[in-house]
């Protein structure tokens, strides 16, 4: 357990790391992507003391912000060690590591690479056919689906008010999301999704933003919960 708790540390304090090289890719394909994902940064020093200063301070947040990455994948893989064991504990760890990739890639670029989504939904489909899951096959084929129809009717009533703001990103993720939990457990994830989104337009009285990581931290939630259960 303190191993795995280990590996989820040092693996969590990459996350802001790897999603930041999203903002140099874009249109991020997958080929591109293994590249340029592994890059050194170059960062020079300038004579601007100013510039410095400020710069300094971006890497103290950046620094901060992976400590936190870091401690929360940690926190999570030890949960599934308890709760798991196997090839499900590997693959629940590949889980949420996606999924907290995809909170980070959202949150500082508004994009939901299909990179991590769609190896999202073929690991959800593996997850269920291969292991001892709570679902069955049926069931999360038509998760997948119901994700699927629910972002294509969410864009059709957005749209006749105003253009639409959720994204193919969201689409996917969603469908992903539905291959892992089945319908149920899809529902109950979009409805926490949506109060942790509302909390969150309060908190930072906002009416706009990235809808990924408030569905990421539904997503797992309910991962947690159905294995609980």
């Amino acid at each position: 357990m303190f191993l795995s708790g280990m590996i989820g540390f040092l693996m969590g304090c990459f996350i802001p790391a790897i999603a930041s090289r999203f903002g140099k890719i874009l249109p991020a394909d997958p080929g591109l992507v293994l590249v340029q994902m592994w890059h050194k940064p170059c960062v020079t020093k300038s004579k601007d003391e100013a510039k410095n200063q400020r710069l300094k301070a971006l890497w103290k947040k950046f620094f901060k912000v992976s400590f936190f990455f870091g401690l929360s994948t940690a926190f999570l893989y030890v949960i599934c060690h308890y709760l798991l064991g196997g090839a499900s504990f590997y693959l629940a760890c590949a889980f949420i590591y996606m999924v907290l990739l995809l909170m980070s890639v959202d949150r500082m670029y508004y994009l939901l690479p299909d990179f991590f989504t769609i190896p999202l939904l073929v690991l959800g489909f593996t997850y269920v056919y291969c292991l001892n899951t709570p679902l069955s096959m049926v069931e999360s084929l038509i998760g997948a689906w119901y994700g699927y129809f629910v972002s294509i009717i969410s864009v059709v009533m957005l749209s006749t008010v105003k253009k639409a703001e959720f994204g193919a990103g969201d689409a996917k993720m969603l469908t992903a999301l539905g291959a892992w939990f089945g319908l149920i457990g899809l529902s109950i994830t979009l409805v926490l999704s949506f109060v942790f989104f509302l909390i969150e337009a309060i908190l930072y009285k906002r009416k706009v933003g990235p809808f990924g990581p408030a569905l990421g931290s539904a997503a797992i939630l309910v991962f947690i919960w159905l294995h609980l259960k």
